[in-house]
């Protein structure tokens, strides 16, 4: 589970989101995931926690930015899950919510591991970055 606040930053996620072509959807239908990139569509559960809402939308859209171009016939799904919960945890990190438990939970599940992480630390790395500078204030 996250765990805190990310007050503006939710919004100004969906407003990145917004901007780089991806429509935002909710669902109970896709449950038990709590989110699911579709190439262009984000569809979320509703009714999360704003932390888990913000984690999930992370995680989501850096399935969309990493996953949804031509590089994702060259990755396996334990790369593309690291990935996009790697990228999830930094960008929640650097707004103040703690989710390092629920990070590695994910990462373990989808059988990542130190390797598979160091391997994609630069696609992490670019989409972490790309991300925080579009929800930071005054940018």
């Amino acid at each position: 589970m996250v765990n805190g606040d990310p007050g503006s930053y939710t919004d100004r996620l969906k407003t990145y989101v917004a901007e780089l072509g991806i429509a935002l959807e909710y669902s109970s239908d896709i449950a038990p995931a709590k989110g699911a990139s579709y190439g262009g569509k984000i569809t979320l559960l509703p009714d999360l926690s704003a932390a888990e809402h913000f984690a999930t939308l992370a995680h989501e859209t850096a399935h969309e930015m990493l996953h949804r171009t031509c590089r994702r016939a060259e990755t396996t799904r334990t790369i593309r899950e690291t990935e996009a919960e790697a990228v999830a945890f930094v960008v929640c990190q650097a707004v103040g919510l703690d989710g390092a438990q629920a990070s590695t939970s994910y990462i373990q599940l989808w059988n990542g591991n130190k390797q598979t992480l160091t391997e994609s630390l630069h696609f992490v790395q670019q989409s972490a970055s790309q991300i925080l500078s579009a929800i930071s204030p005054g940018e």
